[in-house]
């Protein structure tokens, strides 16, 4: 009786956590939709309007910076199924994410197709090197001919995701290339629509929209789905941001 109890709770937790994966992985989504203001929205608001649990809101957070968003999990509809990591497409893409920059280069040498690779969700090689900061392997995919303005299947560019991670590093290399600064997303959204979209770090959102505001032919005025311009996002941000946009006389 008492072993029966015991894997009825480990079941109980075990289903727990399933439901918790899911829900964070509904969420990323739907913020990749461009259906939420991921950031700066009042966390018990949040909860009273019933979209997400105060606790799980901040796992998220948590984990955006640590890039753990589809890196071992497929999204299949309604459930959430482990990768294939014997495919060699996820050795590679999942060495890509992680930086693990010595399995890069040796996965590319057996096979450069790789860098073409791209998940069920559109992301490339070098999205996930891009919205998790790893500039060295950045750089070498680029090196290598990887394609920067290929497409996530909402659109994103891997200058959005830079931009989104405000990785203002991945976004000068990027801009170095000549990206479209001023590619939009299929909900009309720009880098810089995204890199607005509140952020942990002010520091390095300022930097990333700086390098931004830098770009030739930069344009603020493209209006999104949702009806704001970058600067109307920027005017409701915070002042420092706007005053960047005024000194750039925009």
């Amino acid at each position: 009786m008492e072993e029966d109890t015991v894997e009825e709770i480990n079941q109980m937790e075990q289903d727990k956590s399933e439901e918790r994966c899911q829900m964070i992985e509904q969420y990323f989504n739907e913020m990749n939709q461009e259906k939420i203001d991921y950031g700066d929205a009042d966390d018990g608001a949040n909860e009273l309007a019933g979209q997400i649990p105060i606790d799980v809101l901040e796992q998220i957070r948590d984990s955006k910076s640590k890039g753990m968003f589809v890196s071992g999990w497929e999204n299949d509809d309604e459930d959430l199924i482990p990768k294939d990591m014997s495919n060699p497409q996820e050795q590679f893409l999942t060495a890509c994410e992680e930086g693990i920059i010595e399995e890069v280069r040796k996965q590319f040498n057996l096979d450069n197709s790789l860098i073409c690779s791209q998940d069920s969700d559109g992301y490339s090689p070098l999205h996930r090197a891009a919205y998790n900061n790893h500039i060295e392997v950045v750089v070498y995919l680029l090196s290598k001919g990887a394609n920067p303005m290929i497409r996530t299947n909402d659109g994103w560019t891997v200058l959005h995701s830079a931009a989104c991670w405000v990785n203002y590093e991945v976004v000068g290399i990027l801009l170095s290339h000549g990206v479209d600064v001023n590619a939009v997303s299929y909900g009309i959204l720009t880098p810089l629509h995204v890199a607005l979209d509140g952020s942990k770090d002010p520091e390095k959102q300022y930097i990333t929209i700086k390098y931004l505001l830098d770009a030739p032919g930069i344009d603020v005025g493209i209006v999104s789905k949702g009806g704001d311009s970058a600067l109307q996002l920027a005017r409701r941000t915070n002042e420092r941001i706007f005053n960047l946009f005024k000194r750039y006389n925009m």
